[in-house]
């Protein structure tokens, strides 16, 4: 018989963390459980850790798969070889420099099966080097959870602090392209919304994710960023256009593109990353540019009017204020 549960773990460049994450998997107190690790072509030694920590569960040994990689190919690629690997009714995913609390499993699944719901999502805890703070996770009211994902952009589109129903994670509009990187899951969860016929929630923090890794593609940004965006877009609209619903979205999607673009315009510390993409959604700027806060209108005007060496020093400025913040608040 097919496991109640599969947890999928991609592993790479986690030598500092998968011990803390995959002693808080096997701890689960839910038992009827199968873990799908995918080795990412790790340099390090955290298949090793795995391996030691996996020695001190041996009543889990039974219920671990250990799949790898020649060669590294992206945590897209790595989602996608772990979801094929596995079998059970739901997937939960998690990123192996986090971890989670022992019940986490148990508490979810048993929610989705009293509620027969699509999807269970539970607020999370943000680890920072200074400190940890509890994020909680929006729940529609109305059910209408694609509208307010794509008019309000509540909802936080990953994985891991969601329990998902097998069919809807294997449908095949819900596939993450190999490659995509960035925004993967937002890619496929974006979809799963649009499916999904009920959603509900655990008033509770289980997961703890993880930003003192600095080996997370969440912490730089460079060109696979700008073009996993434009990627991410194109497949999407494509999506909305498909299913006759991208004029009445439009406007919205304007606004959460150029969202995108002065992030990664902000947030890149490369003066020819910003010139190269310095035309990127030129036409939905025009139209939400004023919709944006004044140092981020200031940002995009920059780059609009081809000040680069401007928006260079005014990147720096911006980043000069953030440690200074971070330093008052540790």
């Amino acid at each position: 018989m097919s496991p109640k549960v599969s947890v999928l773990v991609p592993v790479y460049k986690v030598s500092d963390y998968i011990e803390r994450c995959v002693e808080s998997l096997f701890s689960q107190t839910f038992v009827d459980i199968e873990y799908i690790f995918v080795n990412d072509a790790t340099p390090d030694d955290s298949i090793e850790k795995l391996l030691k920590t996996l020695e001190r569960y041996p009543d889990r040994k039974k219920q671990v798969q250990i799949i790898n990689h020649n060669t590294n190919k992206g945590i897209a690629t790595t989602r996608n070889t772990a979801l094929e690997a596995s079998c059970g009714d739901y997937i939960s995913v998690v990123d192996s420099d986090d971890y989670v609390e022992s019940d986490m499993i148990e508490k979810l699944y048993q929610k989705a099966i009293a509620e027969d719901a699509d999807i269970v999502i539970m607020d999370y805890i943000v680890e920072k080097n200074n400190g940890s703070a509890i994020v909680n996770e929006y729940i529609s009211e109305t059910n209408k959870y694609f509208d307010e994902f794509v008019v309000y952009d509540r909802f936080i589109t990953v994985f891991w602090n969601k329990l998902i129903r097998r069919s809807l994670f294997i449908h095949p509009e819900c596939k993450i392209p190999d490659g995509m990187n960035f925004l993967e899951d937002k890619h496929a969860v974006a979809r799963m919304y649009f499916y999904a016929t009920k959603i509900v929630k655990v008033d509770k923090a289980f997961y703890h994710y993880n930003k003192t890794n600095p080996a997370a593609i969440t912490q730089t940004r460079n060109k696979s960023h700008f073009e996993n965006v434009l990627l991410y877009w194109s497949y999407f609209d494509k999506f909305l256009y498909e299913h006759g619903v991208f004029e009445k979205y439009k406007p919205y999607l304007d606004y959460q593109k150029i969202k995108n673009k002065v992030s990664l315009l902000i947030d890149t510390d490369s003066y020819s990353l910003r010139k190269e993409y310095a035309g990127m959604f030129y036409d939905e700027e025009t139209t939400v540019i004023k919709d944006f806060k004044r140092g981020q209108r200031l940002m995009l005007l920059l780059v609009r009017n081809k000040l680069f060496i401007l928006a260079h020093l005014f990147h720096k400025i911006l980043i000069l204020k953030r440690d200074f913040q971070n330093l008052l608040i540790k």
